[in-house]
């Protein structure tokens, strides 16, 4: 495999506060949460290879107002986007509207319980101070400062062997074009280290070019999987905001993407910048 051009040295211009809420988080964690609730009545450990802060206040102005505050208000139900929020409304905190956002180590924990491992990298030393005192005193909860990317073969070959089943995000900040090859190409390697492990990949979406060269590198790389992405703004249309993001799924648990298939337009029509402007793109190799 050719080598990666992967920088985990690199310092970190993204933070997940600047963002937190917003359409692309709404996706990423309605996939999480649909993958761990069917999940959840096993041993389970997950793995966060950029969990950030943990949680995250939001003003009364943000990016939030495109994602989650458009279905704060949905009401409960058995369907993937309705039982993300609940768990969203139990773990943050809000009533009228969100008043702060929980990150995936703490919707994890929501829904997994405390009997479930976590392994949460942030190379951020502030970030990994706060998730640490978060997560203080959980036995079963490690805050780790360092690029999970990194580490993450070695640490699914771990959690295979003490868990029943292991869950890993992997949501870095995307922030150096190379990111684009470093990612993917980590990620095979994590892929190809594991039996049994379901992956999640989020990325952002402002054109096609960047998704679709990814793709093809991991189809070389032999790694089967399946896209999910949602656009809730038109591509053609540029602007300093997320214009949509994808969820790459690889061994995902049985009825996920027949999920995400069902919640992508009840998130689209909700959540689109312009009335009815959405789309849905869903796609399989391997």
């Amino acid at each position: 495999m050719p080598r990666s051009r992967y920088r985990p040295d690199a310092t970190p211009d993204y933070g997940h506060r600047f963002h937190a809420g917003n359409v692309g988080d709404v996706w990423k964690h309605c996939a999480l949460v649909d993958v761990l609730r069917r999940m959840a009545t096993k041993r389970v450990a997950y793995l966060d290879t950029h969990a950030g802060e943990g949680s995250y206040p939001l003003a009364a102005t943000g990016e939030w107002t495109e994602g989650i505050g458009r279905l704060w208000d949905m009401p409960d139900g058995d369907d993937a986007v309705s039982s993300y929020v609940a768990v969203c409304r139990r773990v943050g905190r809000g009533t009228a509207r969100p008043e702060e956002y929980p990150g995936s180590p703490a919707l994890a924990r929501a829904v997994l319980g405390a009997g479930a491992t976590l392994d949460l990298w942030d190379r951020d030393a502030v970030t990994h101070e706060k998730l640490a005192r978060r997560f203080e005193g959980a036995a079963s909860a490690r805050a780790i400062c360092a690029d999970g990317l990194v580490v993450l073969a070695d640490a699914v070959r771990t959690a295979e062997r003490r868990a029943d089943d292991v869950v890993v995000l992997v949501d870095p900040p995307w922030a150096q074009k190379a990111d684009w090859i470093g990612v993917p190409d980590s990620l095979a390697r994590a892929v190809a280290a594991s039996r049994r492990a379901s992956f999640i990949l989020w990325y952002p979406v402002k054109s096609l070019t960047r998704p679709n060269a990814m793709i093809a590198r991991l189809e070389r790389a032999r790694v089967a999987g399946t896209i999910a992405e949602l656009i809730t703004t038109p591509l053609e249309h540029q602007r300093s905001r997320l214009n949509g993001s994808g969820v790459l799924l690889v061994r995902p648990p049985d009825g996920t993407l027949e999920a995400l298939g069902d919640a992508a337009p009840r998130i689209g029509e909700r959540c689109a910048t312009q009335a009815g402007a959405w789309s849905f793109r869903m796609r399989a190799w391997g």
